[in-house]
């Protein structure tokens, strides 16, 4: 084990990859479970109502177990759940031989191999490293409401510590009433709070200018996925008309993507989901690629239960300073299947640590995982 505060990605991708492919593994299990939101989760995509989630068990030959956890994209097609449910299941048989797949085999899988090697190498980290506390800043989310109460719960987050504040936007259906949000917040919040804008490829490209020209005086940090995702050419267009940063996110769905975003000058930000993307080693690569461009990356979630976020902090923790990363999203959930919680205080966010956690930092509420479970796939013998 390493000592803690060692870096995720000492060395880089390749050094993390060779780190994680010598993790000694015995056996892997899963479970899927199935949590619901404390209350419906408006998005510009529709209404979320409850997470499911896989959580990935790896047994190490010395006894440990290190967890991780593979989510899909809310509009997941039941063939895709198909897909990573069979993985987990066929590598459930390999890993007793201390065969898992690699990374070439998982991406032959498109977005469900990219999930499941999220799950994978978080729990090959877990087992690596040690717990390292480095606490990253994230931001608060103001959800979608009528500006009086997104005004308030901006002057929530504030008492809370956040000092960058997302706002879920994309359902208005004139620019002034987005405008009309945005002023209130910026008001409420102060001239010195950060604040962005979720888009989630919800706008047409005259109506991403209109409507960042109409808000671009309220000093946005930038915008994420203002256009589709397929939508290269446009989000080139649009840096070239308007002011306010443009982030690309949904789009940001593998390496390879994030490279050729990079190339094409599409984002001036990239907002990266190790989940989407396939986990540390992918953030890794992602992140190099765009320091060499001079692209700051920003890490966010799928709204995965304390497992994912705590693996997605420890992908945050090596980055840069200076930007929050979209990971206080637990709380959204009835529970996070952790002993403890994740701490999110002063606008950061840090994990617990403590006896029997592992390079994650948490330890799993075996409690919940067997109320939220609806689905078991056992360790091969």
């Amino acid at each position: 084990m390493s000592a803690p505060g060692r870096p995720v990605h000492p060395g880089g991708a390749a050094a993390l990859l060779q780190l994680l492919e010598a993790v000694p593994v015995a056996g892997l299990s899963a479970l899927r479970v199935r949590v619901p939101f404390r209350r419906p989760f408006a998005t510009a995509t529709g209404m979320w109502l409850h997470r499911e989630a896989w959580i990935v068990l790896l047994a190490a030959r010395d006894g440990r177990t290190g967890v991780g956890e593979a989510v899909l994209e809310p509009d997941a097609t039941e063939v895709e759940e198909t897909i990573l449910a069979r993985a987990i299941r066929e590598a459930a048989g390999r890993a007793r031989d201390g065969d898992l797949p690699d990374a070439g085999e998982l991406e032959l899988l498109g977005g469900p191999g990219r999930a499941f090697l999220a799950a994978l190498d978080a729990a090959r980290l877990d087992l690596a490293l040690a717990p390292d506390g480095t606490a990253v800043a994230v931001n608060g989310t103001i959800g979608f409401a009528a500006p009086r109460e997104g005004a308030e719960a901006a002057l929530q987050a504030l008492e809370a510590g956040f000092t960058t504040l997302k706002l879920k936007a994309g359902a208005e259906r004139e620019t002034a009433d987005l405008v009309a949000r945005v002023r209130a917040i910026r008001r409420a919040a102060g001239a010195d709070v950060r604040l962005r804008i979720d888009v989630n490829g919800a706008w047409d490209l005259p109506t991403a200018e209109e409507r960042l020209e109409a808000i671009e005086p309220y000093d946005i940090e930038h915008v994420e996925q203002p256009l589709a995702p397929d939508d290269l050419a446009g989000a080139v267009d649009l840096r070239s008309r308007v002011g306010v940063p443009v982030a690309a996110d949904e789009a940001v769905r593998s390496p390879g993507a994030a490279r050729g975003i990079l190339a094409a000058g599409a984002a001036d930000v990239l907002v990266v989901k190790p989940a989407r993307v396939g986990g540390p080693v992918a953030v890794a690569e992602i992140a190099a690629a765009a320091a060499a461009r001079g692209v700051p990356v920003v890490l966010s979630t799928l709204f995965e239960t304390g497992i994912g976020i705590a693996a997605a902090r420890a992908c945050a923790a090596p980055l840069p300073p200076g930007r929050a990363h979209g990971l206080a999203t637990a709380g959204l959930l009835e529970h996070d299947l952790l002993q403890a919680a994740l701490l999110v205080e002063d606008g950061t966010l840090s994990v617990p640590g403590g006896e029997g956690s592992g390079g994650l930092g948490v330890r799993l509420d075996d409690r919940a995982l067997r109320r939220f479970a609806v689905e078991a796939v056992e360790a091969a013998g």
